[in-house]
């Protein structure tokens, strides 16, 4: 009777088992062209590529580590300087560009990543200077005499939420450019304007200020896990990076 039990429970098992699915894991690899790490150390893992940093301090990142993510202050103009790579730009005009924030404070506009000097030359700014409530993906060809993706004002936009963690993801396909808040695809896009492209300019790549012409934004909050692809991430993909 117990060696009939045990034959059952085995077969039965085994009948489990055969009818398991894989689990397939999203791909959040393939494509990934600059990691900025946002410890201490102010590192792009992927091009072994180091910042400078002024008057940048530590904070607690999203899962409560010391000296996890970084701080930056509006007051102090904040920033981190990673200069000039090829992996910086998106001259294919495809790409996404995903990271994590932690706004304090929006009585100014400011910025969480650029690649683009005051003067010029242009690539974009992810800033809040439309709206102060909302992060847009500020982009130009290489003079600043018109837009590679979208109409000013733009319309891909991401709501802030105030003193809490949350993943913005920004992911454009050559046919339009479109923005993730926390994995959830948001309403508007900015669609792609015939005719233009980015280029890949000298300008630094500038993590806590940029803005448009003229101006530096300096972004007050905290900063943590900027990654760029030369692709363009699916919705289940930013959904798994969000639940990473």
């Amino acid at each position: 009777m117990k060696l009939k039990s045990l034959l059952v429970l085995v077969i039965l098992s085994f009948q489990l088992f055969s009818c398991k699915k894989d689990i397939i894991i999203p791909d959040i690899t393939t494509g990934m062209v600059a990691y900025f790490t946002m410890h201490w150390n102010n590192y792009d893992s992927i091009n072994n590529k180091y910042g400078t940093s002024n008057n940048v301090k530590e904070m607690l990142n999203r899962r409560g580590e010391s000296n996890g993510a970084r701080n930056f202050k509006h007051d102090d103009t904040s920033y981190i300087d990673f200069g000039d790579h090829p992996n910086y730009s998106f001259p294919s005009n495809v790409f996404t560009v995903n990271c994590w924030i932690y706004p304090e404070d929006t009585f100014y506009a400011g910025s969480i990543i650029s690649k683009r000097n005051a003067g010029g030359p242009f690539e974009y700014s992810i800033d809040n200077h439309f709206n102060h409530a909302l992060m847009d993906f500020d982009n130009w060809v290489h003079d600043g005499a018109g837009t590679v993706y979208g109409t000013d004002p733009l319309n891909a936009d991401a709501h802030l939420q105030m003193n809490k963690w949350q993943m913005i993801t920004y992911v454009a396909d050559g046919i339009e450019l479109k923005v993730y808040l926390n994995g959830e695809l948001q309403d508007g896009t900015d669609n792609y304007n015939s005719g233009k492209t980015f280029s890949d300019t000298n300008a630094p790549l500038m993590i806590g200020t940029g803005g448009p012409w003229g101006v530096n934004f300096y972004f007050d909050g905290g900063i943590d896990d900027i990654k760029f692809f030369n692709r363009a991430l699916t919705d289940s993909q930013v959904r798994y990076l969000f639940q990473k």
